[in-house]
Formats: C-alpha cells, sequence, structure tokens
C-alpha cells in the first residue's frame, strides 16, 4: 500500500446537506482517538480498519458530483472519525479538488497537537468544521476520554490565522449537566 496516495475511508455520502454550505460529496475517514460517549461513528474509531483508497479513484468518484455541488455552492467534505489523523494524504486530496474549482472543507474535532502537515492541511482547506465536544477541560475528559487542550489550541490557531470556521457543538442535555 502506498500510504502517500492512500486514505482509510469508512464511507462515503454523494448527497450531503448538513456538512458544509451547499451540497457535499462527504467523505467519512477512519481511526478517531476520541472516544465520545454519544458518538454516532463509533465504528470509525480503529484507524486498522476502513477501506483503502487511492486519491486518484476518489477524484474520480468525485468528479461524477461536479454538476450538483456548483449548482448549489457545494463542494467536498472529510470528516469522521478524525480526518487530522490523515491530513498529509487529505492535504493531496485538496490540492487536486482545488485544480478543479471544488470547495474544500474539513469536520474535526481538532483533538490532535498542531503540526507541519495538519498545517499543510489547512492552507488547502476553504472551511474547517470545528466540533467542540465541551469548554470545560474535566467534563471534556469525562464526554471524550482527552483534555479540550488541543481542541482549544486547534481553535485559537484558527482564529490566529484567519481561518474560515463553523464552530459546532452537540448539545444533550442528560450529558451537558
Amino acid at each position: 500500500m502506498d500510504t502517500k496516495n492512500t486514505l482509510r475511508v469508512h464511507s462515503i455520502e454523494t448527497f450531503g446537506t448538513l456538512d458544509g454550505p451547499g451540497i457535499r460529496f462527504v467523505v467519512f475517514l477512519q481511526g478517531c482517538p476520541l472516544k465520545c460517549l454519544y458518538c454516532h461513528n463509533r465504528d470509525t474509531w480503529d484507524t486498522n480498519l476502513g477501506n483503502v483508497t487511492e486519491v486518484n479513484d476518489l477524484v474520480s468518484e468525485i468528479k461524477r458530483y461536479i454538476p450538483y455541488m456548483k449548482s448549489s455552492g457545494g463542494g467536498v467534505t472529510v470528516s469522521g472519525g478524525e480526518p487530522l489523523l490523515q491530513a498529509k494524504i487529505v492535504t493531496s486530496l485538496f490540492k487536486e479538488l482545488h485544480k478543479l474549482n471544488i470547495h474544500t472543507c474539513i469536520d474535526t474535532a481538532g483533538s490532535l497537537p498542531i503540526n507541519d502537515d495538519i498545517t499543510n492541511l489547512l492552507k488547502v482547506t476553504d472551511l474547517v468544521l470545528l466540533d467542540i465536544k465541551h469548554i470545560d477541560d474535566e467534563k471534556s475528559k469525562v464526554l471524550t476520554g482527552l483534555s479540550n487542550k488541543n481542541n482549544l489550541d486547534f481553535a485559537k490557531f484558527l482564529s490566529d490565522n484567519n481561518i474560515p470556521v463553523w464552530i459546532r457543538q452537540v448539545i444533550l442535555p442528560r450529558i451537558y449537566k
């Protein structure tokens, strides 16, 4: 397997309307460091699972949906799991999509420390959907299994670098007391 050109894909949604503007081709990647109590994608947690998919094959599939994306102001959203775990290859995917003038978006919790791979990904990302799990660090640890430090550092990095972001948060009254 050429890890420079392959993604571990959990699933694909070809007509997403909730994960960014317009009609979206949504790629759910495999792997997540969080273990959120309310997670609806628990089958994406394991980093060793998923369909190994070549970037070129994925771009070929995405091209079939360009008319829908263009007519609605949509594009491609990479979600998860946690897309930052595969930041380097998502960067390659987004570079190919930009050649086709396709809007790019990542849906992330920002739960990993910012590194060069993540910084490079953000340079080719048109929009970040940032899921802040909990603002209180101790409650975040209970809810997700991890501190929210990286999440909040990621939000600050986006703000400091004027990177477009939509903040999202799941509100579940029985969990958020």
